[in-house]
């Protein structure tokens, strides 16, 4: 806090903001207020880029002080065209302040940044940050709205899409945040990004598949992305499933281990499994893929390589 009162240079004030954190009181709070004035009265002259009030928003998110309901309120629509952006960071710190003091109109909030697709190309913000909030305060119908509405749309309606094409990144903190949801009423969601061939997208479903709770479509499609996948995808995946500690995805994978023939996806599964659960089937599968992966690669596991010439 000293160095906040009293220091200029806007790097050494970044850093103090991003230091201090949930150890902000109350008692700072007109200081911190007084900063963000401060700067806000320049914009981009002062602070190009929003950084210093962001981090100023973000230390008072721990206050929870409704005094900052005007602020956060203006902030999470605030604009500033800038070359580094035209203040993402800032209506996205505006947003995350305004969620903890009024959560009714954070979450319209949050619903029109999605809609609109107001989203950095570089950072994805304020949208990542609106799909967190509605995630946490349980508004998962309308991340399913969202998701659905950046699937790959028929050619029929691809005249109809006005706006810039949802971020990847988005979308796919979208799909995390319908963890918890039946899967059997996410059947169009998961069945619309079962082929998708863009992996920023994937990773968030790969999180949301190992989420759910079991069921056969969600097992069928995480055995369709064990297939298919590439092999960072696939690291992901093997990952997240051992680390699930869940039986019926750990047996999906043994099973899915028996029918591949990729030397790197195998070697992948066997370091993945060492951190499994030691059952008798998976310390079985241990000791055939040590086996298997320790010959060269036969013609039949290089297979895919080839062209279909």
């Amino acid at each position: 806090m000293g160095i906040i009162e009293a220091e200029g240079n806007p790097e050494l004030l970044a850093a103090a903001l991003r230091a201090l954190g949930e150890n902000v009181r109350p008692d700072d709070g007109p200081i911190l207020r007084d900063l963000y004035g401060y700067f806000a009265e320049s914009g981009r002259k002062r602070d190009a880029g929003g950084q210093i009030r962001a981090a100023v928003l973000s230390a008072l998110w721990h206050l929870r002080d409704r005094d900052d309901l005007p602020l956060a309120l203006e902030a999470s629509r605030y604009t500033e065209p800038s070359l580094n952006g035209d203040g993402e960071i800032i209506r996205a710190a505006g947003l995350a302040l305004l969620g903890v003091l009024d959560a009714e109109v954070a979450t319209y909030r949050a619903i029109t940044m999605l809609g609109l697709n107001d989203a950095s190309p570089m950072s994805g913000e304020p949208a990542l940050t609106a799909a967190r909030l509605l995630a946490n305060l349980g508004h998962r119908e309308a991340l399913a709205m969202y998701v659905l509405g950046s699937a790959p749309a028929a050619d029929v309606f691809e005249s109809l899409r006005s706006r810039r094409a949802p971020l990847p990144d988005v979308t796919a903190e979208a799909l995390r945040g319908l963890a918890g949801v039946p899967a059997d009423r996410l059947q169009s969601i998961l069945g619309r990004f079962a082929m998708a061939d863009d992996e920023v997208i994937l990773l968030g479903l790969c999180d949301l598949l190992v989420s759910l709770d079991p069921d056969p479509i969600a097992l069928e499609l995480t055995a369709q992305l064990l297939r298919t996948a590439s092999e960072d995808l696939y690291a992901v995946l093997a990952t997240s499933i051992v680390a699930s500690r869940r039986q019926e995805l750990i047996g999906l994978f043994l099973e899915s281990i028996t029918a591949e023939v990729r030397q790197s996806k195998l070697t992948i599964a066997l370091d993945a499994l060492h951190h499994a659960p030691q059952t008798a089937e998976v310390e079985a599968a241990i000791a055939s893929l040590t086996a298997r992966t320790s010959h060269e690669p036969t013609l039949a596991d290089l297979a895919d390589t080839f062209d279909d010439d």
